[in-house]
């Protein structure tokens, strides 16, 4: 593998994939799903999603800065680096439900707020997955010819 190609594609499915199956382990777990083994994953696989993250979104800003970007892409990509940046942050406010209380998908109090944490953090994950793809491929930025 030639290491000057982009690192950015390379790292961000792990996130995704981590993200996405955690947020439906937990979802499920909310809405009525009640199996301890499901509440396992979903906080495991929450956890090391939200760190993928942070490898992802640093290759995006170093790719970015070695390639040429579009004018035309500009908005484009600010739109992808903040929903990138959002998404440590929605996944960050889940996990730190997590860490306030151990049990805090089986508490009642705290339900909703979960899943609209988790909803808005599988929202983000398509729409940035979305605008990644639309770099790619409507303005082609790192595509070498």
């Amino acid at each position: 593998m030639d290491g000057s190609l982009p690192w950015h594609p390379r790292l961000v499915h792990f996130p995704i994939a981590l993200l996405l199956t955690g947020s439906a382990a937990a979802l499920a777990y909310l809405l009525g799903w009640r199996r301890a083994s499901l509440a396992s994953l979903a906080w495991a696989t929450l956890t090391l999603g939200w760190v993928a993250i942070f490898p992802a979104v640093l290759s995006g800003l170093v790719d970015q800065s070695r390639f040429t970007v579009p004018a035309a892409a500009q908005d484009v990509i600010s739109l992808h680096i903040a929903s990138g940046l959002a998404l440590i942050v929605v996944y960050g406010l889940a996990l730190y439900e997590r860490l306030r209380s151990p049990a805090a998908l089986d508490l009642a109090s705290r339900r909703a707020w979960l899943i609209l944490v988790l909803a808005v953090g599988v929202a983000l994950l398509v729409a940035s997955s979305a605008l990644g793809g639309r770099l790619v491929y409507e303005f082609e930025v790192g595509v070498r010819p």
